[in-house]
């Protein structure tokens, strides 16, 4: 029986963070909980029985992100053949998952410090993971698609700037300025953007995966 409510309880819990952030996507981050219980259909005492404030229904939505993103199979293409090819399969997939938890990274981008808890899931989840553009840099320079001259201390903290604001800003920049236009006619131009900040330290054999790409999106946007 325990086992029992346990399950019921963790289905529960699932189906708030699934409806909270279908809703919260197309409505936007500023809706109490008292709003979102009312547009769900259920209590407000059914999300603080498994969420007591905003931030900690944020929370949860932050692991549902984390989740979605750490699948084998999003990053599996690029783990196993690093290459400017793969690497744009890797950033489509990665801007997929971002498209789809996009008020769970807007409520984070507007957190304060003061928001102690949320904040510091920000920070681990970040000192996770603020590693792994130098590591996939490293990967393509030992597969000569890169120069080694990105691998200097400088330029290697330059590109990781550019690489990681490209990557994880572009949702508010859609918010901001492009809401109006479908995100499938967005999506190539916020692709080229991030791979556009390899190309100072492409080999030749990279120049020419890159134009291809470039090529690709190009035609997916005049589709």
């Amino acid at each position: 029986m325990t086992t029992l409510k346990k399950s019921k309880g963790k289905r529960t819990r699932e189906n708030i963070l699934l409806e909270s952030r279908k809703i919260l996507n197309e409505t936007g981050v500023f809706l109490t909980l008292r709003e979102l219980s009312k547009i769900i259909g259920i209590t407000i005492g059914g999300i603080t029985n498994y969420f007591p404030t905003k931030d900690h229904l944020f929370m949860g939505l932050a692991e549902v992100y984390e989740k979605e993103l750490s699948a084998p199979e999003i990053s599996e293409s690029f783990k196993n053949d690093p290459s400017l090819y793969s690497m744009h399969t890797l950033l489509s997939n990665i801007m997929d998952i971002q498209f789809a938890n996009r008020s769970t990274i807007r409520f984070i981008s507007i957190a304060s410090q003061s928001q102690k808890t949320l904040f510091e899931k920000v920070t681990e989840t970040w000192n996770s993971r603020k590693e792994r553009p130098i590591a996939m840099v490293e990967a393509l320079v030992h597969k000569e698609f890169l120069l080694d001259s990105i691998l200097d201390e400088f330029h290697l903290r330059v590109f990781r700037f550019q690489f990681i604001n490209t990557l994880t800003t572009w949702i508010s920049s859609y918010s901001l300025y492009d809401f109006d236009i479908p995100y499938n006619q967005m999506k190539p131009i916020y692709l080229a953007g991030m791979l556009n900040t390899f190309e100072p330290f492409l080999s030749p054999k990279g120049e020419t995966q890159y134009r291809e790409i470039l090529k690709q999106l190009t035609e997916n946007l005049e589709n």
